[in-house]
């Protein structure tokens, strides 16, 4: 039902007339009820119409799409993505495949904008009738973009309706570029839409905005500009049936400006900066900074979010022990690898084995993974002796993983922790429940403080569908991949997410790397995929950088949790310590992309599928 997905939405505006009368609305499609006349009778009954195409949104909400869960970044313990993991899913049962909920999404925005006009003029102004087609049309505009992110070129309806479920329907995939085209322009036009709000805030806050219009057209011409759609000749013979070729077959250096001109048309907002939480010395405390970003209702820094206001995520990562289902979102071995130490340098260079059981360390990172030493935990506040693999690692590693030989926060009580025992016997072992730490991490970065697992506390928060940062780096990348190394605006823009999150300009901790493409190529991918950790990014980035038959493939390794030890006794095993494999991932070439699902396949005889599916 559409209605609890709207409410959780706008869930600090004041809708009393809304949830007095859309349920009924929002549990039937338009053409369920009588007439469009009387859909949009009323303004009460057009918003609503409205809300139901913003139900969309959520429908996209990090649980029930791939990128958050199903990457190297994370072990995820759901039947659908050990499917996806291990290479078992088909085009006729994809796991999270949303082609048709975004097609119907399309279909809806399109008939409340054929509908629209409908509503007399006594009951909705002109400003606000046109607002909400601006909204609407930045709505339809995005849900194209989700589309484009899993399957790539799609179909282009314009405004039409047609009937999806028929098999009369015939309709050919546009190219990538028509559709980027289309998009992208559709994107700049509401940005300029004087009709808009430049910014929602207050009780509008996360409804559609000119900024965000900019900032997806600048996240999809980023995508065009990547080596998976620019000139990619894996793709080069996928092609309709009338012979017309879907992908670029030739790259096109110039796409890089326009992604970097269009990140920097966000920039020029002046709107939008980074959280950032000071000391009480003045300085930046990285800790509270980023942490900051997914506690602080309605910051500056979050262009889209979504709004959650139930403890799902908490449950998920509280420890069984204090009543959550801990196991539900570990990170991995080759996650926690990524992250910098505090020198700002990354201690793993690479892997000298295709499974990654061997990392190749950086001798000048000042990393390793032989020993202990007596640490205290920036966030824990506590000393113990700790393993050389966590000792002075970089600030987001603190805030974002929780490792072997440390406690966990009990919500509410600043002054109680619980010492989390992931080995053999421990109390949050795989043996003392089946909600267990598999890989012998948790991740915390998400972990809301005021949440209680037992009895469960619904708490207020905001996951990232975009966020500023995002676009700084993305400015970065486009400038690196322009070959404009001496681009002060690239370093600026790199080194304001760094000094957030505590660590030396990229320029100090790596200058062997100045004026060298590859190198900076490289250091910022590490970047991205740190900064924007269990985010859900590093899933496309991953694959519009073509490197995820390196990142998603083969062995996934964890800390050994069939080690054995002694509950109670807060200490761990030293034979938990060993990299272990966790489980072998499957990818092939065809993962790149998500399948075209057979059942439209088979109504629409002009619709071809993706590589090797």
């Amino acid at each position: 039902m559409k209605y609890k997905y709207i409410k959780r939405l706008f869930f600090l505006m004041t809708m009393s007339v809304f949830l007095g009368s859309c349920e009924k609305f929002l549990d039937t499609t338009p053409e369920d009820l009588r007439s469009p006349e009387q859909i949009f009778s009323t303004y009460s009954s057009t918003q609503n119409a409205m809300y139901g195409i913003y139900s969309y949104v959520r429908k996209s909400n990090p649980s029930s799409m791939p990128e958050m869960i199903s990457t190297s970044d994370l072990d995820v313990a759901y039947t659908n993505v050990t499917t996806f993991d291990l290479g078992t899913w088909t085009a006729s049962a994809a796991p999270y495949d949303k082609w048709n909920t975004f097609y119907q999404a399309i279909r809806e925005a399109n008939y409340f904008l054929q509908n629209l006009d409908k509503c007399p003029e006594s009951e909705l102004n002109s400003e606000t009738r046109e607002q909400w087609r601006a909204e609407t049309r930045t709505l339809r505009a995005y849900f194209y973009a989700q589309l484009m992110r899993m399957y790539g070129p799609v179909i282009l309806l314009g405004d039409e309706l047609p009937d999806f479920t028929s098999i009369d329907m015939q309709r050919p995939r546009n190219s990538w570029d028509e559709c980027v085209e289309w998009v992208t322009s559709e994107f700049m036009a509401m940005s300029n839409n004087n009709h808009l709000p430049i910014v929602e805030e207050g009780n509008d806050y996360a409804r559609m905005s000119q900024a965000i219009a900019l900032a997806y057209r600048a996240r999809i011409l980023l995508q065009s500009a990547s080596d998976q759609f620019n000139g990619n000749p894996m793709y080069a013979g996928i092609r309709n049936p009338d012979g017309k070729v879907l992908f670029p077959t030739t790259k096109d250096p110039n796409k890089w400006k326009l992604a970097r001109d269009a990140a920097e048309d966000v920039i020029k907002l002046g709107y939008y900066n980074l959280v950032k939480v000071n000391a009480s010395n003045g300085a930046i405390d990285p800790y509270a900074s980023y942490k900051s970003i997914f506690t602080t209702a309605k910051n500056k820094e979050m262009i889209f979010s979504y709004l959650s206001d139930d403890g799902y995520i908490d449950k998920r990562l509280a420890p069984s022990s204090i009543g959550g289902w801990g196991g539900g979102y570990n990170p991995t071995q080759e996650m926690v690898d990524l992250y910098a130490m505090n020198t700002g340098r990354y201690p793993i260079k690479g892997y000298l084995d295709a499974d990654r059981n061997m990392p190749d360390i950086d001798s000048k990172s000042g990393y390793s993974e032989i020993g202990f030493t007596s640490f205290t935990h920036p966030i824990e506040k506590v000393q113990r002796s700790t393993f050389n693999m966590y000792v002075n690692r970089e600030p987001r590693f603190y805030v974002s993983v929780l490792y072997g030989g440390i406690s966990w926060f009990i919500p509410n009580k600043s002054s109680e922790r619980i010492y989390v025992e992931m080995f053999k016997n421990g109390n949050n072992g795989s043996d003392a429940s089946h909600n267990y730490f598999s890989t012998g991490y948790n991740m915390v970065k998400l972990a809301m403080p005021e949440y209680e697992a037992s009895p469960t506390k619904n708490v207020q928060r905001e996951v990232p569908y975009m966020r500023y940062a995002e676009i700084l780096l993305n400015y970065v990348e486009a400038s690196i991949e322009m070959g404009d190394l001496s681009n002060a605006n690239l370093f600026k823009y790199w080194n304001m997410v760094r000094e957030r999150a505590g660590l030396p300009n990229i320029e100090q901790a790596y200058p062997e790397a100045l004026g060298n493409r590859e190198k900076l190529i490289d250091l910022l991918r590490r970047e991205r995929r740190i900064e924007f950790a269990f985010e859900g990014m590093s899933f496309y980035d991953n694959r519009r950088w073509l490197i995820a038959e390196q990142t998603e493939k083969g062995a996934i390794h964890g800390m050994n949790i069939k080690a054995s030890g002694t509950r109670g006794s807060n200490s761990y095993p030293v034979d938990f310590f060993k990299r272990s494999v966790l489980e072998k991932r499957i990818f092939t070439p065809s993962y790149y992309l998500y399948p075209i699902p057979q059942n439209d396949l088979n109504k629409n005889f002009s619709l071809v599928q993706n590589y090797k599916w």
